[in-house]
Formats: C-alpha cells, sequence, structure tokens
C-alpha cells in the first residue's frame, strides 16, 4: 500500500517540472549539448607566451671583432638593437656583428617590453705599433741583443724629406697614427710605442712594451740615401741565424711579406723586397713575430712628396692595413 501511495507523488512531481519549464525546453536542451572547445597546442603557447615576461634565451659575454652570434630571446616579434652601430650591428633576426672593440649593450623590445644584455667584443689580434725615431736623439748606447756585448746608439736621429722637409719621426708618426685608426676599425687593438714627438724611448725599450700585450709588432720608418734616384719600399726581418731571435725568423718573414706587399700593391711605390738583418736593437729585443717597414726614401723627391701628403699617409696606412690583414689569415 505504501509503495503504490508513493508513486502517484512522485508522477505528479514530475509533471509539475515538465508544466514549469517546458517539455520543448528541456528536451532541446538536452538534445542540443555543444562539445567544449578545449584549443590547439599552439592557442596554449601563445597564451603562455603572452603571460611570460619578455627574457633572453641564448647569449654570449664575449664575441671577437669580426664574428657574429645570434642572440634569441622567448618570444617572437621582437625589434633588436645595439647601444653603439659604430661597435656593432644586429639584424632583425638577432643576429650580432662584432665590428669595433669596446663594449655594447644588446637590446630586445616587445610593446612595452624591454631586455638588454652586456657584450664586450674582444680584439682580432693586438698590434703593436712603433713609429720610428724621436723629437731628439739618443745618442747613449745599449746592448744589440739580449746578453750581447756589442753596444748600440739607443735612438738615432734619422732621415728628412728633402723636398717636403718633413722630418722622418714625424712622417712615421703620422702614418702610424692613420694605421693605428685603420686597423681599430678593423677590430684590432693597438698599442702604440709613442704619440708624441718629444719623448725619450730606446729601441730596447720600445719593443719591450710591445712584448708586454701585443701579438705582432710593426716598426714604422723611412728610407734615405746619397743618391735622390733610389726609391722604393723595404721590409726588414731577422734571419733564422740571429742569435737573439732566430726562433722568430719565419713567422717575421711571413709578417714583412704581407705586410710590404700589400703596401706597394696599394699606393704604388716600387717594391724593393725583404732584407734579412741582424743588427737592429728593436728587432732582437722583440718576443714576438716582428717586421720593420721602410716606407719608401724620403731623399727622393718624388717619393717624399708623395709621402708627405695626408690623403697619401691613409692609403699607405690601409695598405699596411691589408697585410696585416692577411697575416693573421694564414
Amino acid at each position: 500500500m505504501k509503495k503504490w501511495k508513493i508513486m502517484p507523488a512522485l508522477v505528479l512531481a514530475v509533471c509539475m517540472f515538465v508544466t514549469l519549464f517546458g517539455g520543448n525546453a528541456t528536451t532541446e536542451a538536452m538534445t542540443k549539448v555543444e562539445p567544449a572547445s578545449y584549443g590547439t597546442i599552439s592557442d596554449f603557447s601563445s597564451i603562455e607566451e603572452n603571460l611570460t615576461a619578455l627574457q633572453f634565451t641564448k647569449t654570449k659575454k664575449k664575441i671577437k671583432a669580426g664574428k657574429t652570434y645570434k642572440f634569441k630571446v622567448n618570444k617572437t616579434g621582437v625589434t633588436w638593437s645595439v647601444s653603439n652601430k659604430k661597435l656593432a650591428k644586429i639584424s632583425k633576426k638577432g643576429v650580432f656583428t662584432a665590428k669595433k672593440c669596446g663594449s655594447v649593450k644588446v637590446s630586445a623590445a616587445l610593446g612595452t617590453e624591454k631586455v638588454t644584455f652586456k657584450v664586450k667584443i674582444t680584439p682580432k689580434a693586438v698590434i703593436g705599433i712603433d713609429p720610428g725615431h724621436q723629437k731628439s736623439a739618443n745618442t747613449g748606447t745599449e746592448p744589440v741583443g739580449p746578453g750581447s756585448s756589442t753596444m748600440k746608439t739607443k735612438v738615432a736621429g734619422g732621415t728628412y724629406g728633402n723636398s717636403s722637409g718633413l722630418k722622418e719621426y714625424e712622417l712615421t708618426l703620422q702614418v702610424s697614427l692613420k694605421l693605428k685608426k685603420e686597423l681599430e676599425n678593423r677590430g684590432y687593438k693597438v698599442v702604440m710605442t709613442r704619440e708624441s714627438h718629444d719623448v725619450n724611448i730606446t729601441n730596447k725599450e720600445r719593443a719591450e712594451k710591445l712584448n708586454e700585450s701585443c701579438d705582432i709588432a710593426i716598426r714604422i720608418h723611412a728610407d734615405g740615401a746619397g743618391s735622390s734616384s733610389a726609391r722604393g719600399a723595404t721590409a726588414l726581418y731577422p734571419s733564422s741565424s740571429n742569435p737573439y731571435v732566430g726562433n722568430l725568423s719565419a713567422k717575421s718573414k711571413t709578417l714583412s711579406e704581407c705586410v710590404l706587399g700589400r703596401y706597394c700593391e696599394s699606393t704604388g711605390i716600387k717594391y724593393r723586397g725583404l732584407s734579412a738583418r741582424d743588427d737592429l736593437t728593436g728587432t732582437n729585443w722583440s718576443t714576438i713575430p716582428v717586421t720593420l717597414i721602410e716606407l719608401g726614401f724620403m731623399t727622393n723627391p718624388s717619393e717624399d712628396v708623395y709621402m708627405a701628403n695626408s690623403a697619401n699617409q691613409e692609403t699607405m696606412a690601409e695598405g699596411i692595413a691589408n697585410g696585416v690583414d692577411d697575416y693573421f689569415k694564414k
């Protein structure tokens, strides 16, 4: 009996539910349920990217001049930039090219976000330049090489231009300063033995200064002769039998070949060739590959006038720098 009394009440409740909410609506709601949309993997990646702060995912603290490196961040569509375009450049894809030595900041920006990373550009090599002579000669003497009893003048006076009136110590510094600038623009670090005329630095001291941190030494000089017809450029290097630096002969000869060849190619000055010399104090005290280039004859009117011209000196410096490039490519 109790069972039959409960059933009518249940039926009545169902009827009231249908009446209140509508049979059609209920059926429609039950038969037209849409499946949930969970999105694609790329949709979730995009959401995650937007929620994550912009940051570098690939960096490098030191990059050698002339080399490239691709920086990366965790987001796409960023704008890349560098703080000093003279030192480096960076492409739209984040490829960084190191140009000159120094420190530069690499930045990636997206909307209001920006991240920065500091990079040190290291030199291709360290080049020592010795502008021959100085304003006043030093007639004191010093050993021609380590342990030698043979003594030579510490710094000779040098020659001068018969037509230009330019002194050798003036010409060598003018060309050396231009060479310094050219080499630095190519990514090298340069050490000078002097940057003014009024100094007193012996040939031994010049070699020792460059030995401290340089990879090669370039000694800049000019020739002189009793005859005004003598002309051309020469490069001097130590022979293999040099009692002080014979071990540097091969590399010094290669350096001399590179520098003199490209110098004469650029300037049109006559190529006189290489000369092995073991009596040069500034060479014999060197512990690194070394060359001494005689730029031309200041006693030759034509070469003297050519070398005294500032624009021509730029060409002379470029030629020597080309030779340095060639040497380090070997």
